[in-house]
């Protein structure tokens, strides 16, 4: 073998080397610049600070929400007095939010529509039948049902948040319960506000 000829070779081989470094680099590169946005729990995308056009505190809600790379919001036919809307990530159910406002007679009760009733399921029953007036934090569920008052007395505002029925976080029922309490809390003062219910 010549010089020249392996002076081909060689230069070949560096050829591909600085191609398989670059090729390399770049790879590293995306995926880097897509784990920028990563908050520490997974979550490639920003955590929204309104739900059904109520404004939400993201550090209640992020704990809520899993790990993923996007986050949609769907709205299904909010009316006045009324708020229906949900969380996908990457495609899959996360949260979902239903609000109602009520007449506040002591027969008012939102668990009586067939939505909320047909979500609860057999949460929904208990000593007092589908009945429920005030606060409660189930498995996957929270719910409110608070008197308005000033314009709005003689109104109850019903706040039901529901969490994904598969893998639903956090994972601990502990942790989840604290943060539903703490999301749904939340909500519902700013719910009310926005229901001209203070």
């Amino acid at each position: 073998m010549d010089s020249s000829t392996g002076r081909v070779r060689t230069t070949r081989l560096l050829t591909r080397r600085a191609a398989f470094v670059a090729g390399l680099c770049a790879m590293l590169l995306a995926i880097s610049a897509c784990g920028g946005g990563n908050d520490g729990e997974g979550r490639h995308y920003a955590v929204p600070d309104q739900l059904c056009g109520v404004d939400v505190a993201k550090e209640k809600l992020a704990p809520l929400l899993p790990a993923g790379k996007k986050l949609k919001e769907r709205n299904s036919g909010s009316v006045p007095g009324s708020s229906r809307c949900a969380l996908t990530v990457d495609r899959r159910p996360a949260l979902s939010v239903l609000g109602d406002a009520l007449d506040a007679d002591a027969d008012a009760d939102p668990f009586a529509e067939a939505d909320w009733y047909l979500r609860l399921g057999k949460d929904a029953g208990g000593k007092d039948g589908a009945r429920y007036r005030g606060e409660r934090v189930l498995d996957r569920f929270a719910l409110s049902v608070t008197r308005c008052e000033g314009n709005q007395s003689g109104r109850k505002y019903a706040v039901l948040v529901e969490l994904a029925e598969t893998d639903p976080v956090p994972e601990n029922v502990v942790d989840r319960h604290k943060a539903l309490k703490e999301f749904r809390d939340g909500y519902v003062s700013a719910a009310l506000k926005r229901q001209g219910c203070v």
